[in-house]
């Protein structure tokens, strides 16, 4: 009769011990669980990182105040007119050009010639078509473009001339003003698109 305590008492510290060892095992794989959750990396943002290349890899627009614009040369023949401007990258990063740049002839009060009409042209007399294209200028780096127009003058006939002119690099807002006699005989001068180097 006295063994019954004995064996009660067992079986009680039996099942307890029993439960705080299924509570330690739950919580074991508790904290294993998070601490797996915890070490698991971050999905790449390969999104975020094309965009930051994509950045990197592309230069800003030239502006007026890193150029420079010079005549480079001049041709004529058959009463028409065809002169060259460069466009040089005096700054120490590189940037880009594209498109026309904006071209003005001025009278001696710096203000535009109103009878003479500026047209944008793939093509001159002198000139075959140049399709427009994106020019890095490297510092140093050179892009050039072309105008064109006839002189020929008909007999008492008063031509629009500049005395001087005004050029803009494309896209730009500021602009270069250089003294330069244009006559403009028949009122029209054509302006080519920017292209790399000097054009031949």
């Amino acid at each position: 009769m006295k063994s019954f305590p004995k064996v009660h008492r067992f079986v009680a510290t039996s099942s307890a011990s029993t439960f705080l060892i299924f509570i330690a095992l739950s919580i074991g794989c508790a904290n294993s669980s998070l601490a797996t959750g915890q070490q698991q990396p971050k999905p790449a943002t390969t999104e975020r990182s094309s965009l930051q290349t994509n950045v990197a890899s592309n230069s800003p627009r030239c502006q007026t105040e890193q150029l420079s614009v010079r005549k480079v040369s001049g041709d004529a023949g058959v009463g028409n007119v065809a002169i060259i401007y460069a466009f040089t990258n005096n700054g120490s990063s590189p940037c880009n050009l594209y498109g026309y740049p904006g071209f003005a002839l001025l009278n001696s009060k710096n203000q535009p010639l109103k009878r003479v009409k500026v047209i944008r042209s793939q093509s001159t007399y002198f000139l075959s078509k140049q399709s427009l294209q994106r020019v890095t200028l490297a510092p140093g780096g050179q892009a050039s473009f072309q105008i064109a127009y006839n002189h020929t003058r008909s007999t008492g006939q008063s031509c629009p001339t500049s005395v001087k002119i005004q050029i803009t690099p494309p896209n730009a807002y500021h602009h270069f003003t250089l003294s330069q006699k244009i006559e403009a005989c028949t009122g029209k001068v054509r302006v080519t698109p920017v292209r790399a180097g000097i054009i031949q």
